[in-house]
């Protein structure tokens, strides 16, 4: 196995001047809406209109606690835990971070938090989401 890559995540956020990466698991959902329009020209029939998307993101990880000594470089449950709490926005890139690759890029917010672990939280897992903001969305290519 040690011939074979694997990525370890597909998500990248940035909050603030902060990134967040190595997540465990990523979901992307994508749930177009449309409207019903009745015009003279379709003789009063129904026809459905895009309007626009609901895009939203699961993800999940692992984070051990802070030292002294990581406090300026690495987020753990607390630091994170205050992003989501405060409905935090974030810009993020969603795909293979690779030359070539496909990637969805935009802004958000935190909207959902979970986190457990041991009873001295030495190290555990967090789980979150993120609602994208309608229109910020930006389907391209890693360059």
């Amino acid at each position: 196995m040690a011939d074979t890559k694997v990525y370890q995540y597909q998500l990248t956020i940035k909050w603030g001047t902060k990134l967040i990466k190595g997540l465990e698991t990523t979901g992307f959902s994508n749930k177009p809406n449309f409207d019903d329009v009745l015009l003279k020209e379709d003789e009063g029939n129904a026809v459905k209109e895009f309007i626009d998307c609901d895009t939203e993101m699961k993800i999940a990880g692992k984070t051990l606690a802070r030292d002294g000594s990581a406090s300026g470089t690495h987020e753990d449950f607390e630091t994170l835990r205050i992003a989501s709490a405060a409905g935090a926005q974030v810009a993020f890139v969603y795909g293979r971070m690779t030359q070539g690759a496909q990637q969805v890029t935009g802004y958000g917010w935190l909207t959902a938090w979970d986190e457990d672990g041991g009873s001295e939280k030495k190290m555990g897992g967090w789980s979150g989401a993120i609602t994208a903001k309608k229109g910020s969305l930006t389907y391209g290519v890693q360059a």
